[in-house]
């Protein structure tokens, strides 16, 4: 199984059209993408949202950068 959960990890990205901090959810080990997630776009739910309700979606590799870069590099190899 490719995909490594992860915790504590938060990568920058552009995502509809903005650049965004988001919360890294999953590393995929054979292609570097990760899985982020971030709270709804509808600002009248974000005060309300549930883990359950979180938007995700993946990234490659090329389409972010991690905010610690030495903290995710060990995460993900280690």
């Amino acid at each position: 199984m490719p995909w490594k959960p992860i915790s504590g990890q938060a990568v920058l990205a552009r995502i509809d059209g903005q650049v965004r901090e988001l919360l890294v959810m999953a590393w995929n080990s054979d292609s570097g993408e990760v899985k982020v997630a971030w709270p709804p776009q509808n600002h009248a739910t974000v005060s309300r949202h549930r883990p359950s309700s979180v938007r995700t979606t993946q990234l490659a590799k090329a389409r972010y950068e991690p905010l610690d870069p030495e903290g995710f590099n060990a995460v993900t190899r280690g």
